[in-house]
């Protein structure tokens, strides 16, 4: 069996659709309680790997049916939104031989698997300090409680945790209303052991879609710029092994078939700690 059922066809549902049909997957059910698709119930999916698009509070049920089932499940982000709950899920994974993947597609973008890479082997120097923008124009669709942080400082939060594999030491959150009443608005600083800070500055309501962050290395700073795929390199005045220059990949493969291709090949070693990490920063 080789079926692969879509669970959720909102926003986030109709992407993964596209990409899977782009990467060759056909036999697709879908699952939408909403929609016009003729599955409603997502029990009566009998499938191989399932991918969940549903709100952040419907996670944990419907990771916890298929987990047990011994059924592949890819899940959007976040996982769920309690520590406790997370590492139960893993568990059952593990006493299934099932596969649990956590789609912090950012770890899966070219720009920060090329720092990583750079980072880990000495090429940028240790780091100084990592500044994070990620606003959004109008977030409309957010409907069962999610709040800015755990819906857009998430993504943030599994970057640094990809990038330098370690816990902070110090967690401070502000989350705030701007327009819409709720926590549309988020501004967290981590300090991690190694001495630096990294500060997160999110929202739902800015007015435009931007994505850039600051990673300031002992070596060269490092602009990327997400919304018009860039990395921009400003070597350090002292250093003599760097010099500016700009990477564009934006003709790159997308961070989302990126991490499908991931999913369905069983390559997810770092996706546990990630989600772990990222859930108990957040919960702080």
């Amino acid at each position: 069996m080789n079926k692969i059922g879509l669970i959720g066809y909102g926003y986030w549902g109709k992407i993964l659709y596209k990409t899977l049909l782009k990467l060759g997957y056909k036999d697709i059910l879908i699952c939408d309680v909403n929609g016009k698709h003729s599955i409603k119930d997502y029990k009566k999916l009998e499938v191989s790997n399932v991918f969940i698009s549903t709100p952040p509070s419907t996670h944990y049920e419907i990771c916890n049916y298929f987990l047990n089932k011994g059924t592949n499940v890819f899940c959007e982000k976040p996982l769920v939104m309690n520590s406790k709950q997370a590492s139960e899920l893993y568990n059952i994974a593990e006493q299934t031989g099932a596969t649990l993947f956590t789609d912090w597609t950012f770890t899966y973008n070219y720009a920060i698997q090329r720092l990583k890479q750079e980072y880990d082997v000495g090429l940028l120097g240790s780091i100084k300090s990592i500044t994070m923008h990620r606003y959004n124009a109008n977030i409309t669709h957010i409907t069962d409680g999610t709040t800015c942080k755990w819906d857009l400082a998430c993504h943030d939060i599994s970057i640094i945790q990809y990038l330098v594999g370690k816990k902070p030491n110090n967690i401070d959150w502000i989350e705030y209303s701007k327009r819409i009443g709720a926590s549309d608005s988020a501004f967290g600083i981590l300090t991690y052991p190694d001495g630096f800070a990294a500060t997160i500055n999110v929202s739902w309501v800015y007015g435009d879609k931007f994505r850039e962050c600051v990673f300031d290395f002992s070596e060269v700073t490092v602009v990327w710029d997400d919304k018009v795929q860039t990395l921009t390199y400003y070597p350090k005045a002292e250093s003599r092994s760097h010099r500016q220059k700009k990477v564009d990949y934006s003709s790159f493969p997308s961070p989302v078939e990126n991490s499908i291709k991931s999913f369905m090949s069983n390559k997810a070693d770092f996706n546990k700690e990630i989600t772990i990490n990222t859930i108990d920063i957040l919960e702080k």
